[in-house]
């Protein structure tokens, strides 16, 4: 009886194991999951459409739902959602500690979406950059996603298409509120015609049986001697990548002397912003930037031979002066004036070409001249983001011939700048690639002026859906972060540790109610470009402040 009752005793306890171990199995919150295929749907007002999310570990029936607007958007305990009044509200569907939201934009849907091309040919290594049309334009939720048919011969990231191989391949824009609604572009990707020198593919490859060339002083290319005098207050000694460790954080007057619009002065103020005073750039330095940028337009203020006008020189003189005197750096340079030459007409008329030459020549002599006696922390940038306005590839790097083209061009403006003499003998001049584009397989395409004393221009929004993008997300990522890492060991790489000097003239990060990811991101660009030695001008167009989107760059 005794063994009987140990038998049912030792039974016993092993049942009691059983349970404990079948209870320790149950699903804990680390094995649920609830996800919801889409961040983002619209729905029209008074429409409903019901949730299914995708589930691990959890039943339908145990999720808890709520919104953060009953008013917008309800939800029932089934997740069944009605549209009540146009905005937006976040629909969270939950059990326990896991969750998952989708964010319900209620508004009108998307009717269709456009491209401005549905064929597109592309060498290796080239980029296009999409522009989609969005209908309507009042669309609650506007932003599209990218998807490519054939990833081995194109990659796309955001709205940029880079072509990786021979082939043909697709990519489908399709908007993103749930419309279903997309358009596509079918993409073939060619070999490059030869290299020959009149192809329009520039070639900086240094060639190592060609005889090294030297200044001939009987040439009339030769920069004529500088006075002694003039030079005084200019060290020839330092290096380009010597003078930009020494510019530190930058900052634009943007929309100011560049501005449009208005007659003669008052173009100054024609955009909103007020008059440039002497006290507005010793509160910029004041703030701890030690370069300014003043982007100026030159052909509206110019007669018929091209020749600028006095009193408009005499302002531009007055503002530079505001920041020369205060010890700072500043980057004066030729803004908005792409319609006094076409890249594109350059590329089809040589007459034209040179006409454009000569002109844009013309205006940099008079401009050098003023400025000739000015030490070594005035530099001049030839173009701000020369381009073929309204092109397909305006903002992709252009075309080999236009960026050939672009070559020669602003060649030419260097050599009008160092035949003035003097200081400009030695003076430091930024030159940027087609647009000022940030995209490294553009830049490392261009061919810039042979000159030791040229710095490399850049723009760049950059991660551009989060710094550019109206549409894009607001929260600054660690593979935004690790994008920028890139980009600044790239420049490095190509440039920078190759002896050529880099300035990043224009960066910025568009407000969207998201101050502190912003912050970080200021940190992660100007501390990864200081690595490298790379000053930032920060781009200020003195949009409102608490404005959101597009264009929100007030500082």
């Amino acid at each position: 009886m005794k063994k009987i009752r140990r038998i049912l005793c030792l039974f016993t306890a092993l049942l009691m194991l059983i349970t404990l171990t079948v209870t320790s199995v149950t699903v804990s919150a680390a094995d649920m999951s609830i996800k919801f295929a889409q961040k983002t749907i619209t729905i029209p007002v008074g429409k409903a459409l019901t949730l299914k999310p995708t589930l691990t570990g959890v039943k339908a029936s145990e999720l808890t739902w709520s919104t953060s607007d009953k008013a917008v958007a309800s939800v029932t305990k089934k997740g069944k959602v009605t549209a009540k009044k146009n905005g937006t509200a976040v629909i969270t569907a939950k059990k326990g500690k896991t969750s998952a939201k989708i964010t319900i934009k209620v508004g009108k849907r998307v009717t269709s979406v456009t491209v401005k091309e549905t064929a597109v040919t592309l060498c290796p290594g080239e980029t296009y950059k999409i522009s989609a049309g969005i209908k309507p334009v009042d669309a609650a939720y506007k932003a599209v996603a990218y998807s490519v048919s054939d990833k081995s011969v194109l990659s796309v990231k955001g709205s940029t298409v880079t072509a990786v191989k021979t082939g043909t391949s697709s990519v489908t824009v399709r908007a993103a509120d749930g419309s279903a609604k997309k358009a596509s572009i079918t993409f073939t990707v060619i070999d490059p015609p030869s290299k020959t020198p009149d192809a329009g593919f520039p070639d900086q490859r240094p060639d190592a049986d060609a005889p090294e060339k030297r200044p001939d002083p009987d040439s009339p290319e030769t920069p004529p001697a500088p006075q002694e005098e003039a030079l005084a207050n200019f060290n020839t000694n330092i290096s380009a990548k010597q003078l930009t460790s020494r510019m530190g954080i930058g900052w634009n007057l943007g929309n100011s002397l560049d501005a449009l619009g208005g007659s003669g002065l008052s173009s100054e103020t024609a955009w909103g912003n007020p008059k440039t005073t002497k006290k507005l750039v010793d509160d910029i330095k004041a703030a701890g930037f030690d370069t300014i940028r003043i982007p100026t337009t030159w052909g509206q203020h110019c007669d018929a031979k091209g020749d600028p006008d006095s009193a408009w020189m005499d302002r531009v003189q007055q503002v530079v002066d505001y920041a020369y005197n205060n010890g700072m750096y500043v980057i004066l340079n030729d803004h908005h004036d792409c319609k006094y030459y076409n890249i594109d007409q350059m590329v089809a008329d040589e007459a034209y070409k040179q006409e454009s030459i000569d002109k844009m020549s013309n205006l940099w002599t008079h401009i050098s001249k003023r400025f000739k006696n000015y030490g070594d922390k005035l530099i001049f940038e030839v173009l701000n983001e020369p381009r073929t306005e309204g092109s397909a590839r305006e903002w992709s790097g252009g075309t080999a011939p236009e960026r050939a083209v672009l070559a020669d061009f602003e060649d030419a403006l260097v050599k009008a700048i160092r035949a003035t003499g003097g200081n400009n003998a030695y003076r430091f001049i930024m030159v940027p690639a087609y647009a000022a584009t940030s995209d490294m397989n553009i830049l490392r395409q261009t061919k810039f002026p042979a000159d030791d004393r040229v710095i490399i221009s850049v723009h760049a929004y950059s991660p551009y859906n989060f710094a550019m993008n109206g549409s894009g997300p607001s929260e600054f990522t660690e593979k935004d972060r690790a994008d920028l890492e890139w980009f600044f060991k790239a420049l490095d790489d190509t440039f920078v540790s190759n002896g050529k000097a880099v300035v990043i003239g224009e960066f910025g990060c568009i407000n969207k109610n998201n101050d502190a990811d912003r912050i970080v991101w200021a940190q992660a660009f100007v501390g990864g470009a200081k690595q490298y030695g790379i000053p930032c001008v920060l781009w200020d167009n003195n949009s409102p402040l608490g404005q959101t989107g597009s264009e929100t760059f007030g500082y």
